[in-house]
Order: C-alpha cells, then sequence, then structure tokens
C-alpha cells in the first residue's frame, strides 16, 4: 500500500446515466492533510463520502491501513480478470494471443459476477477474506463532519457524544463520557454538555459535531464543507479547532473553499474537475504556480 493510511484506487461512481467520479485514484498517508477544492459538481464531495462508505463506488476500492473497505472491484486485479470465464473466451477465440484483451473487458465492462466460474468465485472470495474490514469498524476508524452538523436535536449534547461509542461497544458509558467532557473542555464548552442543539450557535453545533466525532479515537478525520452553512463570525472558531487537530498530527482530508486554511495548514492540495484530480501539489505549488487553465480559472474566481 506503499505507506499510505488511506489509498483510493480507481474511483469511478455513477448516478444512473450521471459519471461523478472517473477513475480517481491518490493516497494519503498518516499524519497528513489534504485540502480538496473544486467547483460545485466536481465530485469532492462524492470522493469524500466514498472514503467513508456513505456512497458505493461503481467501480474501484477504497483502503485503509492497508484493510479494504469496499468490495473487491475485479477490474483492478489482473489474476483475477485472467480466471474469468468471459476472459478465457475471448482469449480462445484470439488464438492465445493477450493482446489488449484485458483492456478490453475493463474497457468495455464485460465480467458478469455470477457467470464467470468457479475459479474467478474462489479467487474473488480469498481477496475479500484476506483484506475486507467489516464497514462498522471502518466507520469507527473514519470520522466524518458535514456541512450541516447532522446532531441529533432530540437528544442533549452530551448524549450525542457517547451514543456511537457506546452502541458499537467501543467505550462504556462512563468511560464515553468521560471522554465527552474532556473534548468539550477542550473547546470551551462543558457548559452546554445538557444543553440541546435548538439552543446552540452555528459555530457551537459544529465545533459539538467535530468533537462527536473525535470520540470515537478515529484514525482520520474528513470534512465536507464544514464552514460553508456558517455566519462569517462563526468560520473562525470552527478552522481554529481544525488547526488544532492537524497540529496535533490528526490525517484530514478536508473539502472547503477556504483558501487561507488550505495555504496554512495543508500538506498537498487537490484539485478536482470533472471528476477527476485535475491537479495535485503544495499549497506554494496550487496557489502560486497553477498549472492548467482549470485551475488558473478556479482560482481567479475564488482567491
Amino acid at each position: 500500500m506503499n505507506g499510505n493510511l488511506i489509498e483510493i484506487r480507481g474511483l469511478y461512481k455513477y448516478f444512473g446515466k450521471l459519471q461523478v467520479l472517473k477513475g480517481v485514484s491518490c493516497g494519503i498517508k498518516k499524519g497528513e492533510r489534504i485540502v480538496v477544492l473544486g467547483a460545485s459538481g466536481s465530485g469532492k464531495s462524492t470522493m469524500l463520502r466514498c472514503m467513508n462508505l456513505l456512497e458505493r463506488p461503481t467501480f474501484g476500492e477504497v483502503w485503509l491501513d492497508d484493510n479494504l473497505l469496499t468490495p473487491v472491484d475485479p477490474y483492478l486485479h489482473e489474476e483475477i480478470i485472467r480466471s474469468s470465464r468471459t476472459y478465457k473466451k475471448k482469449l480462445a477465440a484470439a488464438q492465445g494471443k493477450d493482446d489488449g484483451l484485458i483492456a478490453k473487458i475493463k474497457q468495455e465492462d464485460l465480467l458478469h459476477e455470477k457467470n464467470e466460474g468457479p475459479e474467478y468465485a474462489r479467487k474473488m472470495k480469498a481477496y475479500y477474506r484476506q483484506y475486507y474490514l467489516d464497514e462498522n469498524l471502518a466507520r469507527a476508524k473514519v470520522g466524518m463532519v458535514f456541512q450541516h452538523f447532522n446532531l441529533f436535536n432530540n437528544l442533549t449534547v452530551l448524549q450525542n457524544m457517547t451514543l456511537a461509542p457506546v452502541e458499537l461497544k467501543k467505550k462504556t458509558k462512563e468511560e464515553a463520557t468521560e471522554k465527552a467532557m474532556d473534548l468539550l473542555s477542550m473547546i470551551g464548552l462543558t457548559d452546554k454538555a445538557q444543553a440541546y442543539p435548538s439552543t446552540l450557535s452555528g459555530g457551537q453545533k459544529q465545533r459539538i459535531a467535530i468533537v462527536r466525532s473525535l470520540c470515537m479515537d478515529p484514525e482520520v478525520m474528513l470534512f465536507d464543507e464544514p464552514t460553508s452553512a456558517l455566519d462569517p463570525e462563526m468560520v473562525g472558531e470552527v478552522l481554529d479547532l481544525m488547526k488544532r487537530l492537524a497540529g496535533d498530527g490528526m490525517t484530514m482530508v478536508v473539502v472547503t473553499h477556504e483558501i487561507g486554511f488550505a495555504r496554512e495548514v495543508a500538506d498537498r492540495v487537490l484539485f478536482m474537475a470533472d471528476g477527476m484530480i485535475a491537479e495535485s501539489g503544495t499549497p506554494a505549488e496550487i496557489f502560486g504556480a497553477p498549472k492548467t487553465e482549470r485551475l488558473k480559472t478556479f482560482l481567479s474566481k475564488v482567491l
């Protein structure tokens, strides 16, 4: 896995006939802070949601710490394709010449999962058993913060924070409560433990949404435009908390239009366009020396 904590391999996502992701691949190392930029509809949020299994990729795989989070994609594994009936039939028709056969099978999506024979099925199952990580365990390792907080309005702040670790048996109720109160103390909101979300400001809700994810002790945090729904005066307090997490070494992938945050915090910036990663580089490279016209046009609008 090349030392990456997260590995995205050949990610495609279709919604009906709409193709949102078109073969996205990237690796993210432990402790790395990635900011993802791009216009609306470029595939940023869909990529993020696939990483947390909120969306299932049509093709491709997502790996976390050498564990497979998604179903096996046979099109990424030549040894599996070569065992399929489709491949063997086409090989026979081509009189044993393999010229471009695998590429053609991939391009035309010719594999039929239930019809590819016992050898193919055995290899798929063996690969799955060796590497697959249960999705509940995966979600516990990958925290996600959304644009609109997603707090339960009928639960207090403390109940919101302790629900998941207790229900998933990651912590006892006492352990979860102690962790939650420590996190609320960290953000200066211990007095809100028994409050309900409807009584909080937008900035308070988002900070609590962030520390709620931290209650699960995640290995990586995903942020999907966490400040876009906030009033301007509340953005700073949320970004300050995110900077603190970054400074503490948390692996982070952040979809945002906050260019100042990207310049200050990101190790690497990904620019997405038309469902693909169009450009990748350090903040200095992306903002100071953009290579593509698409990125130059985007930056001219947001800077």
